[in-house]
């Protein structure tokens, strides 16, 4: 089993910055991960930290079952602040709140049965994927391939 450690990935700046997300909740199939420097402000609450998120669910059933699979996720959040004045009636600035939350979520089902190549070479095709033009034409300008 992996021990839980901080996972550094870096954002799509021109000037890449790395974050790190570091280890904030585990359970026997999940792991959460929260990058708490995400925010402008160093003493921002939770409710702003960067999120990635690792689950893991084992097969159940029959274990002659043809359709036994492991499921796997994985689901990166970065929710944005609103922006807020500290200009109130009381002079005491108001709690942050979301004002939206860009989320990507990753499935994985694997057979069982399926061998370490095949989970390398669907790795590997996701890693390229990504790379891929239509897909960065998908994330940057909205648009499919045509």
């Amino acid at each position: 089993m992996a021990a839980i450690a901080n996972i550094v990935i870096n954002d799509g700046l021109a000037t890449p910055v790395a974050h790190t997300f570091a280890p904030a909740k585990t359970q026997a199939d999940m792991a959460l991960l929260e990058d708490r420097t995400s925010a402008s402000n160093p003493a921002q609450l939770y409710i702003g930290f960067n999120k990635l998120t690792m689950t893991l669910v084992r097969p159940t059933g029959n274990s002659g079952s043809a359709t036994r699979n492991i499921k796997a996720s994985i689901k990166i959040e970065t929710p944005k602040l609103e922006t807020v004045s500290n200009s109130t009636v009381s002079g005491i600035a108001p709690a942050p709140t979301v004002s939206y939350r860009p989320v990507a979520e990753l499935m994985l089902t694997l057979p069982e049965r399926c061998s370490l190549q095949d989970r390398k070479d669907l790795q590997a095709f996701l890693k390229n994927l990504l790379s891929n033009t239509f897909v960065t034409d998908l994330f940057e300008k909205y648009e499919l391939p045509y």
